[in-house]
């Protein structure tokens, strides 16, 4: 239940997209503070998080969206294949086809490199589950992500991150769902720090080619 209450709030992105590209246009001072970011539903390792739903990667994208509504460093959207300008992109325009506007994206980066192009988004998040555990016994859970920054302009990756979270139940009568549920929690929380603390001055320094010596 937990995190299909999450997946509703994806609805909310839809809005967001006919804005996103015009943040810039319309303030330019804002637009150098807050730089767009695309965030992308994650892959899920198909043997290290066999167990997880089908739609974890969409909330843990969902997870971090949410995450960052008030940084102002990003400008957020979540991606969702019925965004306005990526349907005119698949069905008017076709420089897109229908399966290129799906996931997998962090082991098929070009197609966000391309998706991410149409949203004119300054940089984009791509990720994956990496794994997940849960002991009966214990009652514990942990869950591992995996995530690159990557700049949109170039497709070059900016920050690699990993990151984790765990979860007991201790005394309290908490399920598998709940557990998982919080233990996504707090590695979402630590890849967002993460996020977060990566400066523009960290930025410009990994953008910028290397002096011969």
């Amino acid at each position: 239940m937990v995190l299909c209450a999450m997946l509703a709030l994806v609805f909310a992105a839809c809005c967001d997209a006919a804005l996103f590209g015009l943040i810039k246009s319309k303030n330019k001072s804002q637009s150098a503070a807050r730089q767009s970011l695309v965030i992308f539903p994650f892959d899920k390792d198909p043997d290290a998080a066999a167990n997880l739903p089908e739609d974890f990667g969409r909330s843990i994208a969902e997870y971090i969206r949410s995450s960052l509504a008030t940084s102002k460093g990003y400008a957020v959207l979540l991606y969702d294949e019925r965004l306005m300008p990526i349907r005119r992109a698949v069905e008017n325009d076709h420089v897109v086809k229908e399966q290129d506007s799906k996931g997998p994206f962090f082991t098929d980066k070009a197609k966000a490199d391309k998706l991410a192009e149409i949203l004119a988004a300054d940089y984009y998040l791509i990720g994956s589950v990496e794994g997940y555990t849960y002991d009966k016994q214990k009652k514990t859970a942990d869950v591992a992500l995996k995530a690159d920054l990557v700049l949109a302009k170039t497709g070059k990756v900016i920050q690699e991150f990993m990151v984790g979270g765990s979860a007991a139940a201790g005394d309290q009568a908490m399920d598998e769902e709940e557990l998982c549920s919080i233990a996504a929690g707090k590695a979402v929380e630590a890849l967002s720090e993460k996020l977060l603390s990566t400066s523009s001055a960290d930025v410009k320094a990994a953008t910028q080619p290397k002096k011969a010596k």
